[in-house]
Formats: C-alpha cells, sequence, structure tokens
C-alpha cells in the first residue's frame, strides 16, 4: 500500500531537521481541528517506523462555550490513537486581550502553554499543523497591513523549535488524509466570523484572486514567502556583522557609533537596528513605524535628541553613539532631552 501523501510529507519534514530517529521527542499541538488531526495522524504514522516518540498537546483557552467539548473530544481521539494527551485550561490575561485582541492573545497564551509542556517532556520540537492555505493568508494579511521582508516571510517550515511540516500542503489534501483515514475533527464556529481579518481573507479575499486573478495564488504566495525569508536571513546576517562593528562601550544599555550605522545602505541599516532593538529587549510590539523612527534619529544625529521605545526603552543619541536603555534607569551625564521628531 503507498504511503498517504501526509505521512510522507511529514517524514520529510522530520528527516530534514534531523529528527526522524529512534529517542526524539515531539510535541504535536491538537486543537481537534481538521489540520491538527490529520498531522497528529500523519506524525504517528511517520513515528512508528522511526522510533521515535509523540505526545499530543491541548489547551482550552475558555473563550467558547463548547471549548469543554473540544477538551473531551482532544482526550478520545488520543485514546484512540494511542497517544499521551496533555491537557491544560487557561484564558489569556485582561491586559494580553486588551493589548492584541483575542486572537493575537489566545495565540500567545498558547504558545506559552507549548512551551512549557515541550520543557516538561524533553521535546525537541513543537509541531504544528499549519498548511499551505494558512501560509498564503498570512502573508496577504501581512502585505495589506504594510509589512516589509521579514513580515512576508510569514511562518517558517522550521525555526529550531516550532516545526510546521504540513506548510507546502494544501487544506484540500489535509480533508482528503481524514476522508480517507476516516478521521472525525472538530469545526470550530469563529472560522466563519468575518468580522476576524483572517477569515475575512480567507473566505472573500483568496478566493477572489483565484478566480479573477490566479488560480494557483496559494503557491505563489508561499514561494514569495520562502524567498523573502531566505533573503532576509541573508541580510541579517550581513546587519548583524554591521552592528558588531558598531558596537561601543557603555555605562548601562547598549551603545552604537552613529558613523558606522550611518555608513551603510538604507535597507541595511534598518535592519542592523532592528538587530539592535532584538538584542536589547526583543522585538515585541516593534513596528515599522518605530524601525523608521530610529533610522531617522541615527541620520539626523543630533546630540540629546531621544526616542521612546516599546518595551519602556528610550533611543538617545550622545557624543555620535546611539544609546539603547531603560525609561526608568537614570543615565549618568544626561539631562533631559527633547523628543525626536522625524
Amino acid at each position: 500500500m503507498p504511503t498517504p501523501p501526509l505521512v510522507s510529507a511529514v517524514r520529510r519534514s522530520l528527516d530534514s531537521v534531523g529528527l526522524l530517529r529512534p529517542g526524539v521527542v515531539v510535541l504535536a499541538a491538537l486543537s481537534g481541528g481538521p489540520d491538527s488531526v490529520a498531522l497528529l495522524d500523519a506524525l504517528l504514522r511517520a513515528a512508528r517506523k522511526a522510533g521515535l516518540a509523540v505526545v499530543a498537546a491541548h489547551l482550552d483557552h475558555a473563550l467558547r462555550r463548547d471549548s469543554l467539548a473540544d477538551a473531551q473530544f482532544c482526550e478520545e481521539l488520543c485514546d484512540n490513537l494511542k497517544v499521551r494527551l496533555r491537557s491544560g485550561r487557561m484564558s489569556p490575561s485582561a491586559k494580553a486581550l486588551h493589548e492584541g485582541g483575542v486572537e493575537e492573545a489566545a495565540r500567545l497564551t498558547r504558545y506559552s502553554f507549548l512551551r512549557r509542556v515541550a520543557r516538561e517532556e524533553n521535546a525537541s520540537a513543537i509541531v504544528l499543523g499549519h498548511t499551505l492555505d494558512d501560509q498564503a493568508e498570512t502573508v496577504l494579511m501581512r502585505l495589506v497591513r504594510g509589512s516589509g521582508a521579514l513580515g512576508l516571510s510569514a511562518m517558517k517550515a522550521w525555526d529550531g523549535e516550532l516545526l510546521r511540516p504540513l506548510l507546502d500542503t494544501r487544506r484540500d489534501a489535509v480533508l482528503a488524509h481524514l476522508n480517507a483515514s476516516r478521521l472525525p475533527y472538530r469545526s470550530d464556529p469563529t472560522n466563519t466570523d468575518t468580522t476576524f481579518i483572517r477569515n475575512r481573507v480567507r473566505h472573500e479575499l483568496l478566493p477572489l484572486i483565484e478566480k479573477r486573478f490566479n488560480p494557483n495564488i496559494a503557491e505563489a504566495l508561499g514561494r514569495t514567502a520562502r524567498t523573502l525569508a531566505e533573503e532576509h536571513a541573508a541580510l541579517r546576517e550581513v546587519a548583524a556583522q554591521l552592528l558588531d562593528r558598531a558596537v561601543a562601550s557603555a555605562v548601562e544599555g547598549a551603545a552604537y557609533e552613529v558613523k558606522v550605522l550611518k555608513s551603510a545602505p538604507e535597507g541595511l541599516g534598518k535592519t542592523a537596528l532592528r538587530e539592535a532593538l532584538r538584542r536589547f529587549g526583543g522585538l515585541r510590539s516593534v513596528s515599522f513605524v518605530h524601525v523608521e523612527g530610529l533610522f531617522g534619529l541615527v541620520h539626523d544625529g543630533r546630540g540629546g535628541a531621544t526616542l521612546p521605545l516599546p518595551g519602556s526603552r528610550l533611543a538617545t543619541i550622545s557624543r555620535g553613539r546611539l544609546i539603547l536603555t531603560a525609561k526608568d534607569q537614570t543615565r549618568p551625564g544626561h539631562s533631559r532631552e527633547k523628543p525626536f521628531l522625524s
């Protein structure tokens, strides 16, 4: 009997990152929806021959009335598939809901749960069921919002922690696998709610483009994401080298020589500044506007100019250096300065 396409895709993905071997543990995220159910089944089939261990994980966000039914379904499914399930119940915090909305808050809560369980299980990877359709939707969403190359790279097939074996697989193939394997799954009613931008892209924008412009738009957007990811990775490596050359001593925070940063082409310089923010506090809530503002601050070069940044950080130009500090720190030798306006 030929190997089902989804099983082959999962096997290739695991093998490509060195995980298809005995003794490896992987954690499969299980929502109960079609993608995650098909992924778990394909993962188990691929794991049997290779000798790797699979653990499933389900988080109940407690945001829908039927969420307990989803959790119960996942328990029954895992019993039938003979795979151990780690389950949890955790609602997003009020702060997370306020800052990022329901979808983003739920995503952050879910990933936090998955990472904790992965550590406890000593898992080498968290395996997610995102498909090519999800990738295409993500690219379009970010394009509409005005993302750059990094944002349009969308989701990675492997980032050293998260593995997405189905990222080149269409949703139709997932449904075909479920039908052929006679596997049940749950349908999330919020997936048809077009008040969410992803659902508008899924049910309105993508079908329109497929019908009127390109019937293979999902594949085209997937190629675009991969190409941009490769190009951005190369640019980021060069930007990191530039940033290393610009490093200057600082009493606190991080400091970089402005003349070195200004010597780079604009695209490289902005990537280097984004890397500086990643190193000093991370990129949470950092947007195009913040990087543009920081680029303007550096190229203006006016001593004493400042720029507030996400994560309670402050950028200051002082004595030919860009200095990044925490806002609540007292900077020796600095008085209160007028904010930089781009």
